[in-house]
């Protein structure tokens, strides 16, 4: 008896498991990202690449706002009324690659992605004898590049997305950066809770 009410609790335990990891990770919708979105995207993927970034391995999944960062948005919402926080994340399909920028983006699966970002952690490649340029250079490569949920204030006229890069324990930064829409179409207005490691 004894026996069958621990096998009863371990299957208890199990669901229970399954079940928080899977309330855990964000609903995808099935609706493609908007033109707009992607103007959005688009801006923030240009700023990392005029720096000099050869390629970016993007997600290929957006995150939710606050997951890009320690410090989440709050720092650039205020004295906005904001729309509420969008419910559910985007998948980037391969067609808007065009629309988000240059040739050089790469669309990636996240999951798989932080693996090879920790088997090219530079602290790791230094480690085994590379040069620091090199070992940076290689980690670089091989970094995850992810984009946040867009939130809109509650005219449509600001907007703000998280972005973060992660290249291994000690490799990576991010920011939220404040959009706002001019006559022209998206500007940048202001960056906030900038992060590095």
């Amino acid at each position: 008896m004894l026996r069958k009410r621990a096998g009863y609790a371990l299957v208890l335990l199990a669901a229970v498991t399954v079940t928080a990891a899977q309330e855990s990770k964000p609903k995808v919708s099935e609706k493609p990202v908007t033109a707009e979105q992607l103007a959005i995207y688009r801006l923030v993927l240009g700023d990392w690449i005029q720096h000099g970034w050869r390629s970016v391995n993007l997600a290929v999944q957006t995150v939710p706002l606050d997951a890009t960062g320690p410090s989440g948005d709050s720092e650039c919402t205020k004295g906005l009324e904001m729309e509420p926080a969008p419910a559910e994340v985007h998948r980037f399909r391969t067609a808007e690659l065009e629309k988000l920028g240059s040739g050089n983006i790469a669309l990636v699966d996240p999951d798989r992605q932080r693996d090879e970002v920790r088997e090219n952690d530079p602290e790791r490649s230094i480690g085994k004898g590379k040069s620091i340029e090199e070992a940076v250079n290689n980690g670089f490569a091989h970094g995850l590049f992810t984009l946040s949920e867009i939130r809109f204030d509650k005219q449509h006229k600001v907007a703000i997305v998280s972005y973060g890069f992660f290249c291994g324990s000690l490799c990576g930064n991010g920011g939220t950066v404040v959009f706002e829409k001019t006559d022209t179409g998206w500007s940048r207005k202001k960056r906030c809770n900038d992060w590095i490691s």
